[in-house]
């Protein structure tokens, strides 16, 4: 049983990792024990080879033992995996379907107990024609040089972003302490935390939408999946910077187009990586906010600006000053777009560029 005892394990790790714990009846736990009446080996089958990329098409897996005896029904759902050998994830526990938002080839066994299946593909297709500007998520993570719990969230993002690539881009908001300064505060921190009621150290806000303590790998993962299925992209930004290092001033040209329409408002940033900090916890600082401007987190009165389906806003033109000993190298522009969802303002895509560089609209295939 070497494919399920390691998805066993991994979920006890899940478990130990997360702050509050539930009970259950005892057979919703672990695995149940062969009743006999199951033969192996077992076979696993998909109804569609290809899936929209839409988020609601979905992939139905079937699997047998080997006198025909199907498992993917509620008495023997309990015991059945299904991992997406691409991703490394399983399937929700007693779920045999399979969606998807991006594009992309998957392979996918079965296990029961102590057999599993051969693979069965897959694919997910036509992304652009559900969502057409490529979706990145805007990280905003609370921090302090003095936090002691504020590395695993810097480890825990990392490893998201190894198996989650440009998927989204993190801005880290310092501030100090009561008993302990961070040479990286600054006063939007708190105004930040204080919109979502957080109150502790290390905090995610997810694109101004969604806040969360949680460091787990999995549920980071989850969390990005679930924001960019629920609020597709209905613009994507085109920009490019240039440094006066005499100056020492960035301008910022920035570009919008919309694919539905609707009032935007652009939003800018300097973050820097490779920062230290005596007495810090972490060798190194990255992505940390060094400037921010004032509508961070809602539309400004002389900034924001409506566009038509398929027009392009291109009147974004921002400075940032005193930037004397800024390292090109090291330091880059983020720029993000607001608008309104439920009555609040939320990140609707973002992307980032180095200093005297350009980034283009991305599209989804």
């Amino acid at each position: 049983m070497r494919k399920f005892t390691m998805f066993f394990m991994s979920s006890l790790i899940c478990l130990c990792g997360c702050f509050t714990a539930c009970s259950g009846n005892s057979d919703d736990n672990g695995e149940e024990p062969d009743n006999g009446e199951v033969t192996g080996p077992i076979t696993l089958t998909v109804d569609k080879a290809k899936i929209e990329a839409n988020g609601t098409d979905m992939a139905t897996f079937t699997v047998i033992d080997a006198n025909g005896k199907v498992l993917t029904t509620p008495e023997y759902m309990k015991n059945v995996y299904f991992e997406d050998l691409n991703t490394g994830d399983y399937l929700e526990r007693r779920t045999n379907t399979f969606s998807a938002v991006e594009n992309g080839a998957h392979r996918f066994k079965a296990y029961y107990l102590d057999w599993e299946s051969e693979e069965v593909a897959v694919t997910v297709q036509n992304r652009k024609n559900y969502e057409l500007f490529y979706r990145k998520v805007a990280v905003f993570k609370m921090t302090g040089t003095w936090c002691t719990y504020c590395p695993a969230m810097t480890s825990a993002l990392k490893k998201v972003e190894d198996v989650m690539p440009n998927r989204m881009v993190k801005m880290a908001f310092h501030s100090s302490s009561s008993s302990a300064t961070d040479p990286f505060h600054l006063s939007q921190t708190s105004a930040i935390m204080s919109r979502f009621g957080a109150s502790g150290f290390p905090t995610n806000i997810y694109d101004l939408k969604v806040m969360s303590i949680d460091r787990n790998v999995s549920v980071i993962k989850q969390t990005l999946k679930d924001q960019i299925r629920k609020y597709p992209a209905t613009c994507g930004i085109k920009l490019n910077t240039s440094y006066n290092s005499s100056i020492g001033e960035i301008t910022i040209n920035a570009a919008l187009k919309s694919s539905k329409g609707g009032e935007y408002d652009l939003v800018y940033a300097l973050v820097t990586d490779g920062l230290t900090a005596s007495g810090g916890n972490e060798n190194s600082y990255d992505y940390t906010v060094r400037v921010i401007s004032n509508n961070y987190m809602a539309m400004s009165t002389d900034g924001r600006f409506t566009v038509k389906a398929n027009e392009e806003h291109t009147g974004g033109t921002f400075t940032v000053s005193k930037a004397m000993n800024l390292s090109p190298e090291t330091s880059r522009i983020v720029v993000y777009a607001l608008r309104k969802v439920d009555d609040a303002y939320m990140v609707d895509n973002i992307t980032e560029c180095s200093i005297d560089g350009s980034v283009d609209y991305i599209y989804n295939d």
